[in-house]
């Protein structure tokens, strides 16, 4: 059957008529139609003229799903101009797609190629050319790599089945040397290969540290089969150390295998830094002077020794950092140190770790703010104090300079002075934290909000308001994909509806997508406009980015929990941008992102009924029980919206750990050295999104002034560090 583009039908032009009348309508009358009040709108002239092909719809499935593919193709006759028909061809392709023909395929993509079906189907035809073993075709249709592993072990078993014997053999090899198991598409290439005998000895050995070192326990016990004899041992140890790293303590079991023994140290030695960091640091040294260790790895071990230490807060992370300096940086190292630097308040240490920075990496905003409160602490520089030290261009002793380095790291007092004057005059001269302040002061974010705070400036919002012509909006109407989102939307098939947003996003220009999301924002669909306007010249439309949405449910449910709406507003929108459906990976659900263990314990805490999870995934219910929780914490920590804050993201006794015990903290230091990477971020986005709600709901716009002092845990605030 061959496919054509059709034009609008009678009824869905009169619709689109419709639609356009109402934007124009918006666009005049402006704030006097609410957004809610025109999808409203909207749903309702849609309703009228769609209802009786939605019905026609549905019933033209139920014969599909019964296998009555007659009786569906006469049902979807009269649905050419739906637009959703191109999902009843995809669904029918789906269903019988063992007698797909490629003719019949390549039709369906040349005319629906710009929409996920066809990805979709596409993805289908493959999996079914694999199935019917097809092979030769298989090899003609598929790429390397197009989709996943289970495709491409496909693709070397074609190669094997059409007599490319060399080739297929290769890639077995590829997809065998993993640190993981493979899908059992790629048995069948594996045992084949297995009788070439390549898979044995060495080559099993390597997988076997690769399984190790990405914790496949039970792979690793799966290729002992494949080991020559004397690795077998050896696999076992490496095993039973996993599973018990203070085995570490008999450091004679190890010595009898030598160098072999040094990638299983290695693991055990990781392992045990974090169940038992004390011991650790008086092994490690003695298995430096028993095995000849390289500097990569000694940098493993250090860089392990300076993350659990510095993360933990504990005793001799300065010295671990130190350490793990001398052997070339982990991408990590150097913010870590910057934050032990903070977290301690040694100004001095700080610049030292700020100096180790690359020079593109130091102009990151944050890097310069924490620049300007280490040069306004210390003061300026004054080159002229330090004694000359000249280096030899023409000969160099590195060895001579890197101990002088290493001197200078673990002197941090007279860190400069032991320093040669060209790299104190590179790294430390540049005296200008009011410049560096002023220049953040200009930007939106975090560190610009600080740095305007600092200065005593309005925080700059930098609001472009990105007007929309009603051509643009009506052209953009006139989209098939558009159509297919609206439907879809209205038929509350949101999670196909995302997918089709998706692609319209990426196929779109920068403009484009602005209407795109001016016309979700009309329609009331936050979480797409959202996600259109930051990657469109609606990407400073804060009234689009941070919409007031949801206003009846936010309002009602932050004055009964006594909450700032301010900071419900920041906390849903970087939960989950205002989407009632949203569903993460382990199970948290809804706009403000509730486990369903925290909705049972609100639920009991307040005398209700634990919301099933359909009602969770409505604004009413997850609001409720979304602004008890924020109240819970905030009466828990006294208050402090950062540590309430940091509380729902990571847990009230994560927050608790990490409160200043007997002397308060300054809020921007505290924030910094939050150890965990994602709660950092979360807090600091929602001191910056409320800010922005400040604005939108007509208040001072200013940070939280909890910034000012983190309290801590014992005793009273004794000095202002802010």
């Amino acid at each position: 059957m061959k496919f054509q583009s059709k034009k609008t039908s009678a009824p869905n032009r009169l619709c689109v008529r419709l639609l356009k009348y109402l934007i124009g309508f918006l666009l005049i009358s402006g704030p006097t139609l609410s957004a809610a009040d025109y999808a409203l709108t909207l749903q309702t002239s849609q309703e009228a003229q769609l209802e009786s092909q939605r019905k026609a719809y549905h019933r033209a499935l139920k014969y599909l799903g019964k296998g009555q593919r007659s009786r569906f193709r006469d049902a979807i006759e009269a649905l050419e101009d739906y637009p959703l028909y191109p999902y009843l061809k995809y669904k029918e392709y789906s269903r019988y797609i063992s007698s797909v023909s490629k003719e019949e395929l390549e039709d369906f993509l040349s005319v629906y190629g710009d929409t996920p079906m066809a990805t979709w189907l596409k993805r289908r035809w493959i999996q079914s050319l694999a199935d019917q073993k097809q092979w030769e075709t298989y090899l003609n249709e598929y790429r390397l790599g197009e989709y996943n592993t289970e495709y491409d072990c496909y693709y070397y078993w074609a190669q094997y089945k059409t007599g490319e014997r060399e080739s297929a053999f290769a890639g077995a090899r590829l997809m065998w040397l993993v640190g993981k198991s493979q899908h059992n598409a790629c048995d069948p290439l594996f045992q084949v290969w297995k009788t070439t005998g390549e898979m044995q000895g060495d080559l099993a050995w390597e997988r076997t540290a690769m399984a190790m070192d990405n914790r496949q326990l039970q792979l690793a016990q799966y290729l002992e089969q494949n080991l020559d004899e004397n690795k077998k041992p050896l696999s076992r140890e490496w095993r039973r150390l996993y599973r018990d790293s203070k085995r570490l303590k008999q450091i004679s079991r190890y010595q009898k295998w030598g160098d072999d023994a040094k990638p299983m140290i290695i693991t055990g030695m990781d392992r045990l830094i974090r169940k038992d960091n004390a011991l650790a640091q008086k092994l490690w040294p003695e298995y430096l002077q028993t095995f000849q260790f390289t500097a990569a790895e000694k940098a493993k071990v250090a860089n392990e020794f300076a993350l659990v230490l510095t993360i933990r807060r504990q005793a001799r992370a300065e010295y671990w950092l130190n350490q793990a300096a001398q052997y070339g940086f982990d991408p990590e190292l150097i913010p870590l140190g910057i934050r032990h630097a903070l977290y301690s308040q040694d100004w001095h240490r700080l610049q030292v770790w700020l100096a180790m920075m690359d020079d593109s990496a130091v102009t990151d905003n944050g890097w310069q703010y924490w620049k300007a409160r280490s040069e306004l602490k210390l003061g300026s520089v004054d080159l002229n104090s330090f004694p000359r030290i000249e280096i030899d261009k023409n000969r160099v002793d590195v060895q001579a300079f890197q101990d002088r380095f290493l001197e200078a790291l673990y002197s941090k007092q007279d860190f400069l002075q032991l320093l040669p004057r060209s790299v104190v005059q590179k790294k430390f001269v540049d005296y200008q934290p009011i410049n560096r302040l002023k220049k953040l002061s200009s930007e939106r974010d975090y560190y610009g909000f600080l740095a305007s705070e600092r200065l005593h400036k309005p925080l700059n919002l930098n609001n472009v308001e990105t007007p929309v012509s009603e051509e643009n909006l009506n052209k953009m109407l006139d989209h098939p994909g558009v159509q297919r989102v609206r439907e879809l939307h209205i038929m509350k098939l949101d999670y196909v509806a995302r997918a089709e947003w998706e692609y319209l996003i990426r196929q779109f220009n920068e403009q484009d997508r602005s209407t795109l999301a001016h016309l979700a924002y009309i329609w009331g669909w936050h979480n797409p406009a959202i996600r259109a306007a930051y990657r469109s010249e609606s990407y400073n439309n804060l009234e689009i980015r941070f919409p007031i949405a949801y206003q009846p449910q936010v309002n009602k449910y932050a004055e009964k929990a006594g909450l700032d709406t301010t900071w419900v507003y920041s906390l849903i929108r970087q939960e989950s941008a205002f989407m009632p459906a949203a569903r993460s990976a382990v199970g948290a659900m809804g706009m403000m992102q509730i486990m369903p263990g925290t909705a049972k314990q609100i639920s009991n805490s307040i005398g209700i009924s634990t919301p099933s999870t359909r009602e969770m995934l409505t604004a009413e219910s997850n609001i409720h029980l979304g602004t008890v929780y924020m109240s819970q914490l905030l009466k828990e920590f006294k208050g402090n919206l950062i540590l309430a804050t940091a509380a729902y993201n990571a847990g009230p006794h994560r927050a608790r750990a990490w409160q200043p015990k007997y002397i308060p903290v300054s809020g921007d230091i505290w924030v910094e050295t939050i150890p965990f990477h994602e709660t950092r971020g979360y807090v600091k986005n929602i001191l910056t999104y409320q800010a922005i709600y400040r604005h939108h709901l007509g208040e001072q716009v200013r940070l939280s002034s909890a910034l000012h002092l983190i309290p801590p845990k014992k005793g009273q605030a004794t000095a202002q560090l802010y």
